[in-house]
């Protein structure tokens, strides 16, 4: 199946340990044609480096936030369909292929969800945000899951940048709000590594936790 260029917008921040298995799932997606952009957030370690080095566009900016990194990417991304996906986490390689396929048979839908599945970083114990309902399997309602039509961009706008935290949840409030419709795939569409250094180590889990 030929589609729709992807274009998957992934900000990161001092993730030098974990960028490069983020990036060679995208990477080894079996959906093309794909576009891959790093927005490296201000890091001080080697994450725009280890980005670069393999191959992708890589957007060197300021600390300023995820939601202005986020921001940033979808400026340039020049997508029928979009994704942002964390650089901690990891992108099952069929996912595209089934999210696109859903938004191509469902012109009427603007952006589909799928399962997602917790696991703790190898060789970390569990951190104690983990959530003892994540033992129970995959599960629905996690952003990051998230592929949406281009069209969905310019209709909700931009991710509110005076969030420090919850920005992707406030976005997905006001997509609801502007009428947009919302599918599904019963598929893994996120691999969500739960380690020490999570940016939700506290209130972002919480929000992605399914009820």
């Amino acid at each position: 199946m030929i589609g729709g260029l992807v274009s998957v917008v992934m900000p990161a921040f001092d993730e030098e340990a974990f960028i490069g298995e983020a990036l060679r799932s995208v990477l080894e997606q079996r959906y093309q044609p794909v576009e891959t952009i790093v927005v490296d957030d201000g890091s001080s370690d080697r994450t725009a480096d280890i980005a670069a080095e393999y191959g992708v566009r890589v957007v060197r900016r300021p600390h300023l936030g995820q939601a202005a990194a986020r921001n940033a990417g979808l400026a340039v991304a020049r997508g029928e369909y979009w994704a942002v996906f964390d650089a901690d986490d990891v992108m099952p390689s069929d996912r595209l292929t089934h999210q696109v396929a859903y938004l191509e048979a469902h012109p009427e839908v603007g952006l589909v969800l799928g399962l997602a599945e917790a696991f703790v970083s190898p060789g970390e114990p569990r951190p104690p945000h983990f959530k003892p309902i994540w033992d129970d399997g995959p599960y629905r309602g996690h952003w990051g899951t998230m592929l949406a039509r281009g069209s969905v961009k310019d209709l909700v706008g931009q991710f509110n940048e005076a969030l420090a935290l919850g920005e992707d949840v406030e976005w997905m409030g006001r997509a609801t709000d502007a009428g947009v419709r919302a599918g599904h795939v019963d598929h893994v569409c996120l691999r969500y590594r739960i380690h020490r250094g999570n940016t939700s180590s506290d209130p972002r889990a919480n929000q992605l936790a399914p009820l």
